[in-house]
């Protein structure tokens, strides 16, 4: 469903800019199964979805201290082992260091959604695909080969030093593929982003794909679809 204004949308947009963990790629799929296994392995049987879900929480808030405490940025791999490893200590459980490492792995086994390589395909001959992603960039080398069709650029958000929605990765998107913010249509599943995208300037797709309200922000994404199927119906 459009908001506003998607014919001059359509018009003024060049590169469609995709937030992958979640937007595009299934994360549950692959780490739920092995968070069971993780939880299994060490006789444990707490709700391997419940413990996803407080893992990324923990991952979100940490990724966003780093962003706003002075120093290098923290890669992604090491948020996230720091948040899981917590997470399960929470539990009471002992779990290694290296069963840790091997989980946060699976990350890079992430595929994508049903609908979302056909919505690509079809997306790419009008649109310049791009991925940006909170993920490091040896995590989006492993899974871009994962997509039928191939995104023209992928940008890492330690390029730009901080994590979404820090305005660096979205300056950095315009300047690497020469465009203005407006002219830069972001989609994705979550809101954080959509509102760090809308407040430099550029146009927002909230991918809705778990049909969650959006949220009561000043900055409105300007296409609210469920799938990449009806976003290449918006957009075509």
């Amino acid at each position: 469903m459009a908001t506003t204004g998607i014919s001059t949308i359509r018009e003024e947009t060049e590169v469609l800019a995709f937030d992958l963990w979640d937007t595009l790629l299934d994360r549950e799929s692959t780490l739920v199964p092995a968070l069971k296994d993780l939880l299994d392995a060490n006789g444990s049987d707490y709700d391997a979805e419940i413990l996803l879900r407080r893992y990324l929480a923990m991952h979100f808030r940490d990724s966003m201290i780093d962003s706003l405490i002075p120093g290098p940025h923290t890669p992604f791999k090491e948020i996230s082992r720091r948040a899981l490893t917590y997470r399960v200590k929470q539990l009471g459980l002992d779990i290694s260091d290296e069963e840790v490492r091997d989980l946060i792995r699976q990350w890079k086994e992430l595929q994508p959604y049903p609908d979302v390589d056909a919505a690509l395909s079809d997306l790419g001959e009008e649109y310049t695909l791009v991925g940006l992603s909170n993920g490091d960039p040896d995590m989006l080398a492993a899974v871009r080969p994962n997509f039928k069709t191939d995104l023209d650029g992928v940008i890492s958000v330690a390029e730009a030093g901080a994590y979404k929605p820090h305005r660096a990765s979205y300056d950095l998107c315009c300047e690497r593929f020469d465009v203005a913010p407006h002219e830069v249509m972001f989609v994705t599943a979550h809101t954080f982003d959509l509102v760090g995208a809308k407040a430099v300037g550029m146009r927002g797709v909230f991918l809705n794909r778990h049909a969650n309200p959006f949220g009561g922000w000043p900055y409105q994404p300007d296409v609210v679809v469920d799938d990449t199927g009806q976003l290449t119906e918006e957009l075509l």
